[in-house]
């Protein structure tokens, strides 16, 4: 546009010059020269020339001005339709800056206006509370019904969730299942209004005709006491959700430094757990089972131990349960059940009818593979099937049919199974009189009051009587007093272990003490 308003005045001028000023000049001197017109009369002369000036100047006039009303009809119309592009461009960009700052589904601001605010706040504000929510058993309602029924119902959670909160907080939708809500109200009021939207989640959904029903579990964090920065608050507010989620959802929890300090630990443990078998920082121990009428050794019970550089002797009771959440139970319970079967074989050089016990992991006990595996570890080791025990918890035996099938696969081997801990899990009594096992072992929180507490004897006593009725044979753990073992024994339970005996010993220990060529005896 410039570049041709530039060039018409370039035209404008050429003509103005032409036909106005040269034009007229030249027509003039021609005519007086062909003509030989002499002028005595100077006025004459000026109307001659002033005619033919504009003669020719007047059409050129007429085509400027015409000219100009044209490009400033043009120009008018560009201007119009820059103002018309202009607006657009505004529209365009309001829409766009929504569009960045706002989730498309729910038209809460999203995760991108969350960060921006949250920045804004807590370098504005000296209190501040932070929840993050997430839906519990969406996946489920998403697999079930679809990714379109899935979106109509977070809609509709979002509705629910700007209904529920109070004047002074604002929502945002974090991604999937996951939303945010800003407290600019007293710290304190945190809690109160997590209960509000735990209560309005207690209504149903309706999609497409169908009702459905979830809940939520909330953490919340606050400044300044659990972060000073959007990242922090948000991160620990995050991790307070998954506290909830893991007791089982439906609730709220406030962050809490102590149990982050505890998640470090846990982490930094699996970090060095994931190490030890490949640094041989596991070992095993042997603990002794004693046959309480003869007091001779009967067995030994493969306990895994672990000797951190750091730490020293880290406790079963810290690593075993990080080994069961990481997945790292299913290499050691490998290492273990193959260690203890090559250490136990060689101790049958000396006494060729000593047992094992090891422990089995509910995910081994899971894996399809699992009878294959013990099979292989056998012929490697050529430990004779009879005299391995493969000890499970009642826990496992919570599915009837896979409980058999393996238990059923594992009895074909010639193994043996025993109940550990009895008493203290949740098993169906029905249940234990149809699966084949071999071995109820009593547990240490039974025996360790049978002889304080009077109705303690009389549950050691029926558990003894079922499991002989069953045909099992009972073991008894944490026997600390030699009138523990008498009053066992009296009862009819056959064996037992504990620190009267002997406590859990490593393998070296184990041939010094017992020389394996005699069997011990308890005076």
């Amino acid at each position: 546009m410039e570049r041709a308003t530039q060039k018409y005045k370039y035209k404008r001028l050429f003509l103005i010059i032409t036909f106005v000023v040269l034009l007229p000049v030249i027509v003039e001197e021609s005519i007086i020269r062909i003509f030989h017109l002499e002028f005595e009369n100077k006025i004459l002369y000026n109307l001659l020339g002033t005619g033919i000036m504009l003669f020719f100047s007047t059409p050129i006039f007429i085509y400027l001005f015409r000219k100009t009303d044209a490009t400033a009809f043009i120009l008018q119309n560009q201007l119009v339709a820059n103002k018309e592009i202009q607006q657009k461009l505004t529209l365009t960009n309001i829409e766009l800056d929504y569009n960045a700052n706002h989730d498309f589904l729910t038209g809460l601001q999203n995760r991108y206006r969350l960060f921006r605010v949250l920045d804004k706040m807590t370098a504005e504000r000296s209190e501040l509370a932070i929840l993050f929510i997430d839906l519990d058993r969406f996946k489920s309602i998403n697999d079930t019904m679809g990714h379109l029924s899935g979106d109509k119902f977070i809609k509709l959670v979002s509705m629910r969730l700007r209904q529920a909160i109070p004047m002074g907080a604002q929502v945002f939708r974090h991604g999937g299942d996951e939303f945010v809500i800003l407290s600019e109200l007293p710290n304190s009021r945190a809690v109160e209004i997590a209960e509000h939207i735990l209560d309005a989640f207690k209504e149903p959904f309706e999609v497409n005709n169908t009702l459905l029903y979830t809940s939520a579990s909330i953490g919340i964090s606050h400044l300044p006491e659990h972060g000073s920065d959007s990242v922090t608050l948000l991160k620990n507010a995050d991790r307070a959700m998954y506290r909830a989620k893991e007791l089982g959802g439906n609730t709220y929890k406030v962050f809490s430094q102590s149990a982050e300090n505890d998640d470090q630990k846990q982490l930094m443990l699996e970090n060095d757990l994931r190490n030890a078998l490949e640094t041989d920082q596991l070992l095993i121990h042997y603990q002794p089972v004693i046959n309480l009428a003869t007091g001779r050794l009967k067995s030994f019970e493969a306990l895994v131990r672990w000797k951190h550089p750091e730490l020293g002797l880290v406790p079963p009771g810290e690593f075993i349960p990080v080994a069961e959440r990481s997945g790292l139970i299913n290499d050691i319970g490998t290492w273990v059940l193959e260690s203890a079967c090559r250490q136990v074989k060689e101790w049958h050089s000396a006494n060729d009818n000593l047992g094992l016990a090891v422990n089995v992991s509910i995910r081994q006990f899971r894996d399809p593979k699992f009878p294959s595996f013990v099979k292989d570890v056998l012929e490697i080791t050529q430990f004779p099937a009879h005299l391995l025990i493969l000890e499970i918890t009642e826990s496992m035996m919570l599915n009837d049919t896979e409980s058999v099938r393996v238990i059923e696969e594992i009895r074909t081997l010639g193994i043996k199974l025993a109940i550990d801990d009895f008493g203290t899990g949740y098993s169906s009594l029905s249940k234990l009189g149809f699966l084949p096992i071999d071995y109820l072992k009593i547990d240490r929180s039974f025996t360790m009051e049978m002889l304080t507490h009077a109705p303690m004897q009389s549950i050691v006593q029926t558990i003894i009587d079922m499991g002989r009725n069953l045909d099992m044979e009972l073991i008894a753990e944490g026997i600390e007093e030699v009138d523990q073992s008498t009053l066992l024994a009296q009862c009819g339970c056959q064996f037992g272990q504990g620190y009267l005996f002997s406590k859990p010993l490593p393998a070296e220990e184990i041939e010094i003490t017992y020389c394996l060529s005699t069997l011990m005896k308890v005076k």
